[in-house]
């Protein structure tokens, strides 16, 4: 007589799980509570040490009984520990929101800021850049959600991380469904490794945004590969996914086209590995009815759509232009004089001897987890290639053959941004590699798995270590997820005291008079408000100009026919040159120098605690532009 039906669901998915994952559910709602009770007043230089201790205990309890639960409580713990990690990781992306940022962000996202609020405005739209689909994204989440379109940004890539989290083990899944592969991969996603903060960045960034969309793509594109979304109402050689694909590759081209370039790649190359599959199977068994190929479909018709659509999009715009010029002008100077490479590299790790940190230690920070999941991937291919995974394994085998495969065309594209100004590109390439490596990494993690388990056996012990090892590898990867002081980098918080400061300081700003910020000019911030302000009026304080109040006064950016000039100083700068750089360019003196100086020709002109715009008289001086060093490496 079998067991009535309540007892074998208790025994399958026992009561101590259950209760394990109320406190871990319980542990997220008052981690957030926790973040929320203490919202940022200022700029934070670290959005890890200024949030509560609480949040990070809440967090990284319900990470650890996730894992816990996933590992020992059966079929439904892995469902429901996955699930509780997975809301953790995104309570963690989410953070900014809950300590009531402002807006996070800075650089390029306060200029695609500015792009988006000009989209809701009849003189700017869809077609004005070059990649509008992020912004288009953030401003349907702005206008639905009803809140204000900075927080509409954050929102764009909080659902692209989300996106990450749910087809990186749905894309596993489609070539090897077990779900023993399926949690080592959601785990694998939730490490967020194409988030390297070189190139790649947790704040609104469009090639960032596309790269945390790509996994959407993997999936549909392996789901008509390997016939698992077969309709009786289509053709063989058609699927839903087949029909679905399109339409995802051509928003991966409004997206970001570098990115669609990486795509457009990658499917060329599936398709060949497809071709000459088929063509192996004709020659060695020509009696084969099914065309060989490991009864996959090929990927022509996709291939041939995107590389129309990509072709059309991007012919139109001139940023195009001069991403082509820029790579292939620094191919050719390393070619002709064998300088130039890794120009990136050597600027950062020049930074960081500079303030006595090796690259070698900055480069365990950033890269360890990655490099670890890029030798199990290598070492996968490697197996399949020598034939040693079984031959049931037949469509996860030729995923990884083709990802494997790819590594030969991609890896000389990613190469050529490698060498001279463009050197920075290749870590954006770096961060959509890593989209690859999490699946095949994840997929070598499941076979390496299962032969321990076989020559082993995973007991008590094993798995007590394992939970360690996945919350270390977590926080390992996780910690450099937003910039800090760990990574000697500051965050990306831009404040509100930013904002209304700049805002003052451009409207009521003498006409022709030039603005002066530390380190970066006033340029984003008046993309981000929509000032339309002369960029010959925009000026860097350099390190040298700011060693002394004399140089302070004399320094000129570029020509102005004004004696005078304004300059601003916030407590994000000094912060963030203090703190975040560990004065490697401006030092806590030249802050102090300038907010308490005795000058006549410095006078405050505005402030509202954390932002400052004072009137730097010139008259009587030389009015050329100054010629200055860079303290920097």
């Amino acid at each position: 007589m079998s067991p009535p039906l309540r007892r074998r669901s208790e025994s399958a998915f026992p009561k101590w799980a259950r209760a394990l994952l109320l406190v871990g559910f319980l542990a997220v709602a008052g981690a957030v509570l926790a973040a929320r009770s203490k919202p940022a007043t200022g700029y934070e230089v670290s959005i890890y040490r200024a949030t509560p201790v609480a949040f990070w205990v809440g967090v990284l309890a319900a990470a650890t009984i996730g894992v816990v639960v996933a590992l020992y409580a059966g079929r439904w713990g892995r469902i429901t520990g996955v699930s509780l990690a997975g809301f953790a990781t995104m309570s963690f992306a989410a953070l900014p929101f809950f300590r009531g940022y402002y807006y996070y962000g800075t650089g390029d996202a306060l200029t695609h800021l500015g792009w988006a609020k000009a989209m809701l405005t009849p003189g700017f739209g869809f077609f004005d850049i070059i990649y509008p689909g992020g912004h288009s994204l953030a401003l349907f989440l702005s206008q639905t959600i009803g809140v204000p379109v900075r927080w509409g940004m954050m929102y764009a890539m909080l659902t692209v991380s989300l996106l990450t989290l749910v087809f990186v083990p749905l894309a596993v899944w489609v070539v090897l469904p077990d779900s023993k592969a399926v949690v080592i991969a959601a785990f694998s996603a939730m490490l967020m490794m194409p988030i390297n903060n070189i190139s790649t960045h947790p704040h609104f960034h469009a090639y960032t945004l596309t790269t945390l969309y790509f996994p959407f793509v993997l999936y549909l594109l392996f789901k008509h590969l390997t016939r698992s979304a077969e309709d009786e109402a289509l053709p063989e050689w058609l699927s839903a996914a087949s029909l679905v694909l399109p339409l995802a590759v051509t928003a991966n081209v409004f997206f970001h086209p570098q990115v669609a370039v990486n795509v457009l790649i990658f499917m060329g190359t599936v398709l060949a590995v497809g071709l000459a599959w088929r063509r192996h199977a004709r020659v060695s068994n020509p009696a084969a009815t099914d065309g060989g190929g490991r009864h996959h479909r090929l990927l022509l018709g996709q291939v041939l759509f995107l590389f129309a659509v990509l072709l059309v999009w991007a012919a139109q715009y001139r940023h195009t232009y001069i991403y082509l010029y820029n790579v292939l002008g620094s191919v050719v100077e390393f070619v002709q004089t064998g300088t130039g490479a890794g120009q990136a590299v050597a600027r950062g790790g020049g930074s960081a001897q500079s303030i006595g940190v090796s690259l070698t230690e900055l480069f365990a920070k950033l890269f360890l987890v990655n490099t670890a999941y890029i030798a199990l991937a290598g070492g996968l291919v490697a197996a399949i290639a020598y034939g040693t995974i079984h031959e049931r394994y037949a469509d996860s085998n030729s995923a990884v053959t083709y990802i494997g495969a790819s590594a030969l065309t991609l890896g000389p594209f990613f190469a050529a941004t490698f060498v001279g100004d463009v050197s920075e590109y290749f870590f954006r390439h770096l961060g959509f590699a890593m989209i690859l490596v999490a699946v095949v990494g994840s997929i070598a993690l499941y076979h390496l798995s299962e032969r321990l388990d076989g020559v082993f056996g995973f007991d008590g012990k094993a798995k007590s270590a394992l939970v360690v090892v996945v919350v270390v590898t977590m926080c390992l990867s996780l910690v450099t997820f937003f910039p800090s002081p760990y990574m000697y980098h500051p965050t990306a918080h831009s404040t509100e005291q930013q904002f209304v400061g700049y805002d003052a300081t451009l409207e009521h700003r003498a006409e022709g008079a030039a603005i002066a910020g530390i380190r970066h000019g006033p340029g984003r911030f008046t993309d981000a408000l929509n000032d339309p302000y002369d960029l010959d009026l925009q000026w860097s304080l350099n390190g040298p100009a700011a060693s002394s109040i004399e140089n302070v006064t004399r320094y000129r950016g570029s020509s102005s026919e004004r004696p005078f000039y304004y300059l601003v100083v916030s407590e994000v700068a000094r912060d963030r040159e203090v703190l975040g750089f560990k004065e490697l360019r401006y030092t806590r003196e030249d802050f102090e120098r300038i907010e308490q100086g005795t000058n006549p020709r410095l006078s405050l002109v505005q402030t509202n605690g954390e932002f400052a715009t004072y009137y730097v008289d010139q008259r009587g001086y030389n009015l050329e532009p100054t010629e200055t060093t860079d303290r920097s490496a």
